[in-house]
């Protein structure tokens, strides 16, 4: 059985830590956007403002892994949608060998094996950010975790405008209108979202022990 405590101190610390990070973002830009002409500061918190989010996400999402595999068990019997991890290699082959009937009878003849899979035969790469984590993608991977996703609807719209859609604007190079936005409630809000993803894992882990 694994160590909970081990396992909630490692995303309390990650959380912390993200946490002063992004409180020294705030207190080094909060006072440079007034001048900004070219809007560089605001850039910048908004870059790194969803650095954190998606950071702290895939964190997260490995530290519930290794629990899982500490825990020990089939996928199958408690989280099955997950086999679309397990199977990830399997899917991959069977497209570049353009969906061949020989590929098709190879993934057959496979099955009989991973559908007894341990966690240790999960991808946790498939249940990660993979740089565009907003509401569509944590919905995907909330639905393969099994994760309730309705505590992250109410933040469902700024989440994509403003910490995914910005970054993404300012990332490919394009200059997002920022002049009205708050660096302090934008990093706030950042922040506010680590605890919520932090809980979402952390109530995961309390609810299998």
């Amino acid at each position: 059985m694994p160590k909970l405590d081990d396992f909630f101190d490692e995303i309390d610390l990650a959380r912390i830590r993200r946490a002063k990070e992004l409180s020294e973002v705030k207190r080094s830009f909060g006072r440079m956007t007034s001048g900004d002409v070219y809007g560089i500061a605001s850039k910048a918190v908004v870059v790194l403002a969803y650095a954190n989010w998606e950071g702290f996400y895939n964190e997260c999402v490995r530290a519930y892994m290794r629990f899982l595999i500490e825990k020990g068990g089939k996928v199958r019997d408690t989280d099955w949608l997950l086999l679309v991890s397990a199977f990830h290699s399997d899917f991959e082959s069977m497209r570049d060998r353009n969906h061949s009937l020989e590929s098709r009878q190879k993934f057959v003849e496979n099955l009989k094996t991973k559908i007894d899979c341990g966690f240790n035969a999960i991808d946790s790469t498939i249940v990660e950010a993979r740089s565009n984590l907003d509401f569509a993608r944590l919905s995907q991977n909330y639905e393969l975790l099994s994760f309730d996703l309705a505590s992250m609807q109410r933040v469902r719209n700024r989440l994509d405008k403003e910490l995914v859609g910005w970054r993404h604007a300012v990332a490919h190079g394009d200059s997002p209108d920022l002049t009205t936005m708050d660096v302090e409630a934008h990093v706030d809000f950042a922040s506010s979202l680590l605890v919520m993803i932090a809980d979402r894992f952390q109530y995961a882990m309390l609810a299998r022990v």
